[in-house]
């Protein structure tokens, strides 16, 4: 796998996410299925995919427009594999990610050692995918009996399945598990609080109703213009968060978020 993308960030908190991830990665690779999560916007998702993959020694890849089709997919999982290919045919290109992937050698960076058995591929954004590479994914999955993760978003994973209902149904019934990506839960946004050093009950009760009302990425954002604020010499308040929020939007009701749910 390659280094650290720019927008992940170099550790993680183990919240209810990174946990079903966890979870179905492991799943996937002792059953040899496929496992689709899905997600809305800022739950977290890719952050969580590209740690778990690093965890397992595994390969992560995400779908962008120039690897939709069949040959761009395989070019991208043999550079994500670190396998360099001079192929140019979508035929040879496919023998070589089956021969790396049966193969199941691989360096693991994170521990620093190479390790045998079923490699997990987690495939980032694959509402993207077309509809034959999204087959040739499976096959790659059925050929080399590896772990495959499915990771995409939830409303344009639905109106891409709308234009070929029938074939994507035929796709679907090949994955064996489907699990939705949760949002922030109390535990989620308390225990990302205390890695920012946040301080006083009323401002992690303020974290966990933004939270709920929000997402994860909304949560960090929050929380990284607080600390911003503090100039280091204290833990995040209230103020802060309050403080936080005003320069994050105009919006001066949008308070409200911050403010738990009656009983």
């Amino acid at each position: 796998m390659r280094g650290r993308p720019a927008n992940i960030p170099e550790i993680i908190v183990e919240t209810a996410t990174v946990k079903l991830v966890r979870e179905a990665a492991q799943y996937s690779l002792d059953l040899r299925f496929p496992v689709r999560l899905i997600g809305k916007p800022g739950t977290g998702k890719s952050s969580a995919l590209w740690h778990i993959a690093q965890d397992f020694g595994g390969v992560y890849c995400e779908i962008s427009q120039q690897s939709k089709a069949p040959k761009g997919m395989l070019e991208l999982l043999l550079k994500e594999a670190g396998q360099l290919t001079r192929q140019k045919y979508i035929d040879e290109l496919a023998n070589e990610a089956y021969y790396y992937f049966r193969s199941g050698s691989r360096y693991n960076q994170k521990t620093g050692a190479y390790v045998e058995g079923p490699i997990l591929l987690v495939v980032d954004e694959v509402q993207t995918l077309e509809v034959p590479a999204f087959r040739e994914l499976l096959r790659i999955q059925e050929k080399c009996g590896i772990g495959l993760l499915l990771a995409g978003n939830a409303e344009r994973l639905a109106s891409t399945r709308k234009k070929e209902a029938d074939t994507w149904a035929q796709i679907e019934s090949r994955i064996a598990m489907t699990r939705q990506l949760p949002a922030p839960s109390r535990t989620d946004c308390d225990l990302i609080g205390s890695t920012y050093n946040v301080e006083g009950m009323d401002a992690y009760a303020g974290l966990a109703a933004y939270g709920a009302k929000t997402n994860f990425r909304d949560l960090v954002q929050l929380l990284e213009t607080a600390k911003r604020l503090t100039g280091g010499a204290t833990g995040i308040r209230l103020a802060h968060l309050k403080s936080a929020l005003g320069i994050l939007t105009t919006k001066p009701d949008l308070l409200r978020l911050m403010q738990p749910e009656a009983a």
